[in-house]
């Protein structure tokens, strides 16, 4: 306690003197008295109460070990006097200090055979008993439970006086093997650190000379019983004592010893062994190496002593001491060596000495060597000397106890488990302590870096900005001059207090210095608003007003944020941004950045103190202004008014995609480009009108009239019913813009474009599902724009409730005037207005709602365009549609968007026309696959690069593959009667497509021209209907060169002859029975041959091509070869005007690459 005191004092001294030096930053919590006043009593208050907390534990563990000792005793009378004692034994200990806590006291155990003396031990060691004071006793019996155990309370230490019986246990085993276990375990309990701190075993020195081999065998494993019977159950290592009592039964000691005075008598007389760890000797080993030694100390004494002693019968035995204790060495070592050995099964004892004493003189000595001698001559053994009285003097006791045992108290070991709990406990304190110091070392480096990283950026920001937040701004300037400098000014002081009013963790604990650097940047900031934007804001406020004298609504809040600047004490900073953020944005609506950039400066004006005000406001301008609003209309103003407010109220807004649910997003869109999730202004949704025209618009009205210092004295009418008739008015103005918003939202809306089928079905099927975004946007606007007539009962309940609140007055004037001068209630012209809208949600007489026929017919029309999913088949366009129902359903839906209102028939009309278009597109899509794989691919290998669709080719069409193509039943004739017939009108010269109801198919005109070209091809070349192509002409001479005897044509194996006789014509068929070549050749009168030859199976269109083909009509042609220099001219004639060359547009076929 005192070093306790010495070390608060001296921790208390240092935060006295030490304490005004700590600082964190700038900050010196400990300069003032107060503060180190307050250090130190925390301190004292902390160590203190651990202090505390320390001693209240002992205290409670020797109580809880006094009430277990005490529980032990007996029930009977006896017990109770026995409880009574000890209780006041131990306050006695406690009062007297003498004996201190029981549970602080080293306690020992001393254990021995019955007769050892141990008891005359204890009596006679000189110790100091602070019972005896009060109780003329040294001792209690029966504590804790243990009948036969003496309980010595020292101020020195706890004996325990066992019982000879516990070391033996041969009288009653079973009861006193419990006893002694429950008196273990009770100090394991109660002193579990160190519930023992030595064993004292006693071996008196007349039944060491006398017992027998099998008695010392017996007595030595009770003795190594009980020692690891002590150390098994209290888990620790101790000291243990061996003592030697009554050496005084030792022939000679009393005689020997007799002239030592009491400080010779206390000293110790035996053998301390070294401690086990210090790797000494085993105890039996040094007990033979150093009882000699004790022996040899004896014998250099003799002399003296013989010489001091007169009487003979003593000097005798004075002389043959030493050889007697020389005779008790042998056994000494024999009981060391066989009781304190350790074997690898048991654990091993730490013995720390043999020590001889005497407690008292009594008995008869045994003189071993006469025994011996009796015994070897077979006589009877007999006493030397006569029987000793007590003279109550002990021998070699005192100092033992006092010295040698207690000082080494601490030597026990301790509960390794309790040492491991607390050891562990410990070391996570000291490395929570150090985690902790390293955390807050950590910490203080982290806020270190970091302020010094902020105020580095501040610095940096401020480097970068100063230019133009210093630069100089010309009297003349305009806002957008002065917004560099403004912005500058913001960065600085967003950067200086981007901390304020949550300084992060790790940047305070001290080291915080946002709050002085920000405040400056602020104050910058502040004064360049007032001294560069302020001004400017009220020329522009001016500049607005003489601009806006034709535009009341918005002249009136330009007045009044006007007059709230030259006048602070009319300030709503939330208006007053509001109506200056609007008029910023029409200043500069080909810059909003810019808008937003003042916006925001002004905003952070109005939230400053004190108020803004302008300088010099031009009071005639307000009178103007007034001029000008008092011959506005007010319901206008008023309005004006509402839009302000409502402007900022998100919680009434509406939103049409959430309201329509899931899907509505892409199905609706909204023509003017506005996204449907645009919010309607709460100012247009029943719960904002509702509102309105209850409590708000009273108060509005109320408010609007407190207002009155904006217009000026005298402007609004005054008296209750002007009052009335202006909220009627304002009433229908608000009706008025209520309906005409809901037009134009309503005709905003479209339904979205349908790219393809698949997305058709998907847009049908959410149209048509429980949920259709349809149905529930409808049911939207029916909520929105309905407003029923309520019971009579619930109205009159409603007013009550009202006259009873804060606007009764307002709320009763406006009742009042919706009743007597508006006539209808509020709200009922929106209603009437949307009045088929309504009925198409709501249903009418026939009580099914029309909008259920619609969605159904929805639901029918995704059913039938959903089927068309297996596609054409061999079936045509118009057949699939008419087989899949959806030419009916489409039309029917046309039907019922003529009947449905306004906007909602042009959704209808529009999903008819888009619904019926996608599916011709998917069918065409389709279409244009099976051309592609069915008739282009073939098509363009056929014609592509051959004559004689392109006449300069060498390269002629196969007539095979020609007849493929284009005969009947060829490529173009069959995909056209599968799947085009029903969708061209053939009737005309030219062909053109058919309309679906109003809706082309969509295919190209200049691919149906092509098939009317292949068309053309098979009516001219398959006019018979055969499979291969087939052309009749009769060829007539009419022209032959004079000089020239004969002219030959042959085409095909066929020949046409002239020699100048009257002409004859021959009939020709293409092909003919030897395909593939034309000749004409001439013969002159010379015999010579000139000709000319054409080859492929296409030889007589290249003949003739050639040949400079003349029209004479659509059947006849004139036809001229020439070879060499000679002439000869063919009439060329068919029987048909559908024959190739009086048409030859076919010739110009190019196969189309897709529908």
């Amino acid at each position: 306690m005192t070093l306790f005191l010495c070390g608060l004092v001296l921790l208390a001294l240092l935060i006295w003197f030490l304490g005004p030096y700590l600082a964190f930053a700038d900050v010196r919590p400990l300069a003032g008295v107060t503060g180190r006043a307050v250090a130190i009593a925390t301190v004292t208050g902390i160590l203190g109460g651990v202090a505390l907390l320390r001693r209240q534990r002992t205290r409670r563990a020797n109580r809880r070990l006094r009430s277990e000792l005490v529980a032990g005793a007996p029930s009977d009378g006896a017990g109770e006097e026995l409880r009574r004692r000890f209780e006041e034994a131990v306050r006695f200990l406690r009062e007297s200090r003498k004996g201190g806590n029981l549970y602080e006291l080293p306690w020992y155990v001393i254990i021995g055979p019955p007769g050892a003396g141990k008891t005359t031990a204890l009596v006679n060691s000189g110790l100091s008993f602070p019972l005896s004071e009060k109780f003329g006793k040294a001792s209690m019996r029966g504590v804790g439970g243990t009948r036969n155990c003496d309980w010595w309370f020292t101020d020195e230490a706890v004996l325990l006086d066992t019982a000879g019986r516990y070391l033996s246990q041969d009288t009653d085993p079973g009861a006193d093997s419990s006893e002694w276990r429950r008196f273990l375990e009770l100090l394991a309990r109660y002193r579990k650190r160190r519930p023992l701190n030595g064993v004292i075993v006693t071996l008196s020195a007349d039944d060491l000379l006398t017992m027998t081999a099998r008695t010392r065998e017996q007595h030595v494993m009770a003795v190594r019983r009980r020692l690891d019977e002590v150390q098994r159950t209290l888990r620790i290592r101790f000291p243990v004592y061996l003592m030697i009592t009554k050496c005084d039964l030792v022939a000679g000691f009393t005689e020997y010893f007799d002239d030592l005075d009491l400080e010779g008598r206390s000293q110790v007389w035996g053998i301390t062994f070294p401690h086990p760890d210090t790797g000494g000797e085993a105890p039996a080993d040094e007990l033979g190496r150093e009882y000699p030694r004790l022996l040899a100390r004896l014998n250099e004494r003799v002399l003296q002593r013989l010489d001091q002693e007169r009487d003979a019968r003593r000097r005798a035995l004075l002389f043959g001491f030493p050889r007697q204790m020389a005779g008790l060495e042998e056994a000494l070592r024999d009981f060391v060596a066989e009781a304190f050995s350790h074997t690898a099964y048991d654990r091993p004892v730490m013995l720390r000495g043999v020590y001889l004493t005497s407690g008292t003189q009594e008995g008869t000595p045994i003189d071993r060597m006469m025994g011996t001698l009796a015994r070897s001559f077979g006589l009877d053994a007999e006493s030397s000397g006569e029987p000793q009285t007590g003279q109550g003097r002990s021998y070699f006791l005192r100092n033992l106890l006092r010295d040698v045992i207690f000082p080494e108290s601490g030597l026990a070991g301790v509960n390794w488990r309790l040492e491991v709990g607390r050891a562990v406990a410990q070391n996570v304190a000291y490395v929570s302590v150090l985690i902790l110091a390293g955390l807050l070392v950590v910490a203080w480096a982290t806020s270190y870096r970091y302020n010094r990283e902020y105020l580095a950026d501040v610095e940096s920001t401020l480097e970068v900005h100063r230019e133009r937040a210093t630069m100089p701004v010309p009297a003349d300037a305009g806002l957008r001059d002065v917004l560099p400098r403004l912005d500058a000014l913001r960065e600085v002081a967003d950067s200086a207090g981007r901390h304020r009013g949550d300084v992060p963790l790790l940047m305070g604990l001290g080291l915080y210095r946002g709050d002085a650097v920000g405040k400056v940047a602020l104050d910058a900031y502040d004064q360049g608003l007032r001294q560069l934007l302020l001004p400017r804001i009220g020329l522009l406020l001016e500049a607005r007003m003489r601009a806006a004298r034709a535009e009341p609504k918005r002249l009136y809040g330009l007045l009044k944020a006007y007059i709230m600047l030259a006048e602070p004490e009319h300030q709503d900073p939330a208006a007053l941004a509001a109506i200056v953020r609007a008029e910023l944005a029409r200043s500069f609506d080909d810059s909003p950045p810019v808008a937003r950039a003042l916006a925001l400066h002004f905003e952070a004006l109005t939230g400053r103190e004190p108020s803004p005000r302008i300088s010099s406001p031009d009071t005639e301008l307000i009178a103007r202004a007034r001029t000008a609003l008092a011959q506005a209309s007010i319901p206008v103003l008023m309005m004006s008014r509402l839009e302000t407010v409502y402007d900022r109220d998100h919680g009434h807004a509406l939103r049409l995609d959430l309201e329509a649910g899931l899907g509505s997003e892409e199905i609706f869109r909204r023509s003017s480009g506005v996204p449907l999730s645009e919010p309607v202004p709460a100012l247009y949704t029943r719960a904002g009108f509702e509102e309105i025209t209850g409590d708000v618009g009273s108060e509005m009205v109320q408010a609007f009239l407190r207002e009155s210092w904006v217009l000026g004295e005298d402007v609004l009418p005054s008296g209750p019913t002007a009052r009335f008739e202006l909220s009627a008015e304002f009433l229908r103005h608000y009706e008025q813009a209520y309906i005409e918003f809901w037009e134009e939202l309503l005709a905003d809306l479209e339904v979205a474009p349908l790219l393809d089928v698949g997305q058709a079905t998907d847009v049908l099927a959410t149209l048509s599902g429980p949920t259709s975004p349809l149905r529930q946007l409808l049911a939207t606007v029916d909520r929105q724009t309905h407003f029923p007539e309520p019971d009579s009962g619930a109205a009159e309940e409603a007013a009550s409730a009202a006259r009873g609140g804060r606007l009764a007055g307002l709320l009763d004037f406006a009742s009042e005037a919706t009743r007597d001068v508006t006539g209808p209630r509020p709200g009922a012209r929106i209603s009437e207005h949307f009045r088929d809208l309504h009925r198409m949600v709501a249903g009418g007489e026939s009580g099914t709602p029309p909008i259920d026929g619609v969605i159904a017919l929805l639901g029918e029309l995704y059913a039938q365009l959903d089927s068309m999913g297996s596609g054409l088949g061999q079936q045509d366009v118009m057949t699939v549609l008419s087989r899949s129902g959806a030419r009916d359903a489409l039309s029917q839906l046309r039907v019922d968007a003529e009947r449905a209102p306004g906007p909602v028939g042009e959704w209808l009309g529009e999903l008819a026309g888009k619904g019926q278009e996608v599916a011709l597109r998917s069918l065409r899509g389709e279409l244009n696959q099976r051309y592609r794989e069915q008739v282009a691919s073939e098509c363009r290998a056929v014609v592509e690069g051959r004559y004689p669709f392109e006449t300069n080719s060498q390269r002629d069409v196969p007539l095979s593959d020609f007849a493929r193509l284009f005969g009947p039943g060829g490529a173009f004739d069959r995909f056209f009667q599968e799947h085009l017939a029903a969708l061209v009108d053939t009737g005309a010269a030219r062909w053109r497509w058919r309309t679906q109801d109003g809706v082309p198919i969509g295919i190209p005109d200049s691919v149906l021209e092509e098939f009317q070209r292949a068309r053309a091809i098979r009516d001219m070349f398959f006019a018979g209907g055969g499979a291969e192509p087939r052309l009749q002409l009769r060829l007539t001479p009419a022209y032959l060169d004079g000089r020239v005897r004969r002219f030959a044509l042959t085409l095909d194996g066929q020949q046409l002859v002239y020699r100048h006789g009257p002409p004859r014509g021959e009939t020709f068929t293409w092909p003919g029975p030897d395909s593939g070549r034309v000749i004409a050749e001439f013969e002159d009168r010379g015999g010579q041959r000139p000709n000319v030859r054409f080859e492929g199976p296409w030889a007589l269109f290249r003949a003739l091509q050639a040949s400079g083909l003349a029209a004479e009509s659509e059947t006849r042609f004139t036809a001229t070869f020439e070879a060499g220099d000679y002439t000869a001219r063919v009439r060329v004639a068919f029987d048909t005007a559908r024959n190739p060359l009086g048409r030859r547009d076919w010739m110009r076929f190019r196969c189309p690459g897709r529908l």
